[in-house]
């Protein structure tokens, strides 16, 4: 809007859209035109009528860049967030941004594909600054995230690295992570552990998350079932509130793997979600936790009083956040315009109720 005016498309008097009509337009939430408008008014660029609508005002020094006027902006896109991952990630990215005197836009893409184009395409343009990406589950990365590194576009990937694309990436030491929480199971007397997560080609941090797992039995010398490898889960974080039918096609087939592996007596998963399907699945077999089988996973909702109820691997996401931005920042800003690499963030293991030594 503020190019239409400094341009001279908008003249003075000119009447601009309303929220809704900015909403279609620009593709963004009502939350984010009422904003846009609200900015433009305070800087004396636009005056607002109740009931008549926005106008740009009189007098208005057109030759004033945008750049004098309003701060610049940095796109979020991620598929989804949870209480067990991804609201920790925001408050880190949102706060640093405020600090670094950034606006922040944020889209959602509910892990699909044509939502994920439409996200990056809608923040492509010039009065984007940079773009702090988490991508979708998928073998392949979408077309138009090519676009943005050949584009020379400021990209900073939160979370899953994107082989063979030239731009850093900010995210927990997954492989490192693994090992910790194996290396706990070890120490309760564990050996026949199972792995569950989705398709190993979906997404490098399940990849890492696999590769660690694999590292602690090689590290302490203990040898692995590959029968104990479950990989085909598709109930991950992002899906369950969009595809409730496979949760219970899930829990069945963890149930008829666990069913056929009985000397297993703990499992380690990929994502918080998967841990509640294991769970669910060994109670039908009669497996009390933690007496008979202990669970052990990625993330956790928090929890206010006493020990979570499933021990899990806290990945530090404000500092994520935090880093993700700062990165970025260095990339807009010049200081560091060919950054690359990988930069990782340590995580925690918390013991929950889902643990105990072995029988």
């Amino acid at each position: 809007m503020l190019e239409e005016i400094t341009s001279g498309r908008l003249l003075p008097g000119s009447q601009l859209p309303s929220e809704k009509d900015l909403c279609q337009t620009y593709s963004v939430s009502r939350i984010t035109s009422k904003k846009a408008l609200e900015l433009l008014a305070e800087q004396g660029i636009i005056s607002r009528y109740p009931g008549k609508g926005s106008f740009v005002r009189d007098g208005f020094q057109q030759k004033l860049g945008r750049e004098s006027l309003l701060a610049p902006v940095i796109g979020f896109i991620m598929p989804d967030f949870s209480d067990a991952f991804g609201t920790k990630l925001i408050y880190g990215i949102e706060e640093t941004c405020a600090k670094l005197g950034y606006h922040l836009i944020f889209k959602r893409t509910r892990d699909l594909a044509g939502e994920e184009e439409k996200a990056i395409r809608s923040l492509a343009g010039p009065g984007i600054a940079g773009i702090l990406m988490l991508p979708i589950h998928g073998e392949y990365y979408n077309s138009e995230i090519l676009n943005l590194i050949l584009g020379k576009r400021a990209v900073v990937f939160v979370d899953r690295k994107m082989k063979g694309l030239a731009a850093p990436t900010v995210t927990t030491d997954n492989l490192e992570a693994a090992e910790m929480g194996v290396e706990y199971l070890f120490r309760l007397g564990h050996r026949n552990i199972a792995f569950y997560s989705g398709p190993i080609k979906h997404t490098s941090t399940v990849e890492d998350r696999c590769q660690g797992f694999i590292n602690a039995f090689a590290k302490f010398g203990v040898s692995h079932d590959p029968a104990h490898f479950y990989q085909n889960l598709s109930s991950t974080w992002t899906h369950p509130f969009y595809a409730p039918e496979r949760i219970q096609t899930d829990i069945e087939q963890i149930r008829r793997h666990l069913d056929a592996h009985s000397e297993i007596t703990a499992a380690f998963t990929a994502e918080y979600f998967m841990a509640l399907l294991v769970k669910a699945a060994a109670e039908k077999l009669g497996r009390r936790i933690p007496d008979d089988f202990s669970i052990l996973t990625f993330d956790s909702p928090f929890s206010l009083v006493g020990p979570p109820p499933i021990t899990y691997l806290s990945q530090d996401e404000y500092a994520i956040g935090k880093l993700a931005v700062e990165t970025l920042h260095k990339v807009i800003s010049g200081e560091d315009p060919s950054l690359n690499g990988d930069y990782l963030v340590q995580a925690k293991l918390i013991i929950g109720d889902s643990t105990a030594l072995v029988k």
